[in-house]
């Protein structure tokens, strides 16, 4: 009997279509894939965050910054903008002309201005307010002196006036003013010290004061504009 042999026929491994547009991967779960896209997903999402939250603390540091450094009321500082005007928009805020230095006490001072003030420094105190003296009697030739040092500063003496009296029409020289601070205890005495007669006597002087309404329940006058123009 003759026989032929025939080429045994293989088939090929069966194997499952993969679905349009997915590409096969082989070995990672799906799990693990959906895992990864979404930490992706996360990470993306945070970077408009990050950068929001950085910005805000740039800002809000700069603001404290502008308001710890208008506190300290040095020159160049912006610390005369740092303080709102009051109503009339007349009063002085904190700046470079304030006198600063220690307490000089009542030495000099008249008997009037002596009692008023030891009476208000201490209801201030009370309020754990100090008031000092930073400037009260001055000798006619320190106030000239002074006032030589304003001429040569703003340039003439009616500017000078503005701050700085002569000798002859200042009332420091008899005894009846005083310069007050820091800011704070001139702000207290501004709105305290009516109840003991002394009154701010110039709107761009928050630190000078006077006895200015002496009798008791009288009301302190407006300020004048600037120490020149009350003489």
């Amino acid at each position: 009997m003759t026989t032929t042999s025939q080429p045994m026929r293989t088939r090929p491994p069966q194997t499952s279509p993969e679905p349009a547009g997915r590409p096969m991967t082989f070995g990672r779960p799906r799990r693990t894939r959906r895992t990864h896209r979404t930490a992706g997903l996360a990470a993306l999402a945070a970077v408009p965050l990050a950068l929001g939250l950085g910005i805000g603390a740039v800002v809000i540091h700069g603001y404290n910054s502008h308001l710890h450094a208008s506190a300290a009321g040095g020159p160049g500082t912006g610390a005369a903008d740092a303080v709102p005007d009051g109503a009339a928009g007349t009063e002085a805020a904190p700046n470079d002309h304030a006198p600063t230095g220690p307490d000089v006490g009542t030495q000099g001072l008249n008997p009037q201005l002596t009692r008023a003030i030891t009476l208000a420094r201490a209801a201030a105190a009370a309020d754990n307010i100090t008031i000092d003296i930073v400037s009260g009697y001055r000798s006619a030739a320190t106030q000239q002196r002074l006032f030589e040092q304003a001429v040569a500063k703003y340039g003439s003496a009616a500017e000078a006036s503005k701050w700085v009296l002569p000798p002859e029409k200042s009332h420091h020289v008899s005894g009846s003013a005083i310069d007050v601070g820091p800011y704070q205890a001139a702000m207290w005495l501004k709105k305290n010290g009516v109840k003991f007669g002394l009154c701010q006597a110039y709107a761009n002087e928050y630190w000078h004061f006077e006895v200015l309404a002496p009798a008791k329940g009288q009301k302190c006058p407006a300020p004048q504009t600037n120490a020149a123009s009350g003489g």
